[in-house]
């Protein structure tokens, strides 16, 4: 097997460059084939061939994080259970974990591999401002921006950027504002608010707002800026009440989803059992509807109750050693948990945009809450690359 591969160092620099590729490829109006190839080919591929090249090393990894290998392998057994195809997703995101694994190298630099990412997406969302500006000036109406490729979904560009600006405040802005002023730190913060609010309004996405809210209750509880933040927060929705915004993110109201869920739930307990799920099904929700706009409760809607009952083991498990970790990596996941809540079909997917907003930081946020782990894993392949043959 070649250097490059056995080697983390190499092929960690390697992805550098791709993964960043990769991510920008969610915006780029190519389609979707187009994107999951750049994923097979340029990252699960060396990245399986590196697992291969250490595969005794992984074993004290497995064990060490038993509740997450564990995790999966009882969703991929529940999702096979239903059709042996299911277990692609399963497979792919294991691949995307250990390609994390390996970014994971220098924890120096927690947010190499997505800064670019992040600052890509702010760029656009300023395009994306401008032409709304624009629109209005010319039309006099507000209009609903949309971007490319599978990023063509409003919702899914919002998170994206959402996350984008959580992640730069959390990793790069923060900590400078911080050591300046507690003021500057409240201005600064004060500016993502409104960064935010407009990013919801630009592309009309209620569900980037629910992430960002999990993520607002998180950082003011750990920063202990609860009355501070409310302040500033209260202060921007008046802003943008006195703008006259506040209405393209109200008139929708919950565009259906109370109902859509209703109708899923019944039709799950009605025609179909509780414990098996849907799966395969092609029940239209309230009859135009394709899946039931939230990724929860689609899990129990096409796996049934025992899928529903791991993952939510598994969100426990992960809830509470990134907390304990206090990782950073975990309030960037917040956006994507929240968001997820009101859209999306599930979680377990081939390459789509909830691998950056959700996955990414999700599992940057698990090996953040075991150093050791990661540690023990490297040293390990390394020792068994020095052996002599």
């Amino acid at each position: 097997m070649p250097t490059f591969l056995r080697q983390g160092e190499s092929l960690a620099a390697y992805l550098r460059v791709v993964v960043p590729l990769f991510l920008l490829a969610f915006y780029l109006p190519i389609p979707a084939k187009a994107t999951n190839d750049v994923f097979y080919l340029g990252i699960a591929l060396p990245v399986f061939l590196w697992i291969l090249a250490g595969l005794p090393a992984l074993t004290r990894l497995v064990g060490q994080l038993a509740w997450f290998f564990l995790s999966m392998a009882g969703m991929a057994l529940l999702m096979a259970l239903r059709d042996i195809s299911l277990l692609k997703p399963v497979l792919y995101l294991l691949l995307w974990f250990s390609c994390c694994l390996l970014l994971r190298q220098h924890p120096a630099d927690p947010g190499r591999g997505f800064q670019g990412f992040a600052l890509v997406s702010v760029l656009l969302l300023a395009v994306a401002v401008a032409d709304w500006l624009w629109q209005r000036q010319v039309g006099g109406a507000w209009v609903r921006q949309t971007l490319w490729g599978q990023s063509g979904n409003p919702v899914h560009a919002a998170l994206l950027m959402v996350s984008a600006l959580v992640h730069l405040w959390v990793f790069q802005v923060e900590a400078r504002l911080a050591q300046r002023s507690r003021g500057l730190l409240l201005a600064g913060f004060c500016v993502l608010l409104g960064l935010v609010l407009l990013c919801a309004s630009v592309f009309q996405a209620r569900s980037a707002l629910l992430g960002f809210g999990l993520f607002l209750a998180a950082y003011l509880w750990q920063r202990r800026l609860l009355w501070p933040g409310l302040l500033c927060l209260a202060a921007a929705l008046f802003l943008l009440y006195l703008l006259g915004l506040s209405d393209l993110l109200l008139q929708a109201g919950l565009s259906s989803r109370l109902a859509i869920w209703q109708d899923a739930l019944q039709h799950l307990g009605g025609q179909c059992r509780l414990w098996v799920g849907c799966a395969g099904s092609d029940y239209r929700f309230l009859g135009a509807y394709e899946h039931p706009h939230s990724a929860y409760l689609s899990l129990l809607y096409y796996y049934g109750a025992p899928a529903a009952v791991v993952f939510c083991c598994f969100a426990l498990a992960f809830f509470w050693r990134a907390g304990r970790a206090r990782s950073r990596w975990l309030l960037v996941a917040l956006v994507g948990w929240g968001g997820v809540l009101t859209s999306s079909s599930g979680v377990f997917t081939a390459p789509q945009p909830l691998w950056v907003y959700f996955w990414l930081p999700s599992f940057m946020a698990i090996l953040d809450a075991h150093p050791d782990a990661l540690a023990g894993y490297f040293a390990a392949r390394q020792s068994a690359q020095s052996a002599p043959p």
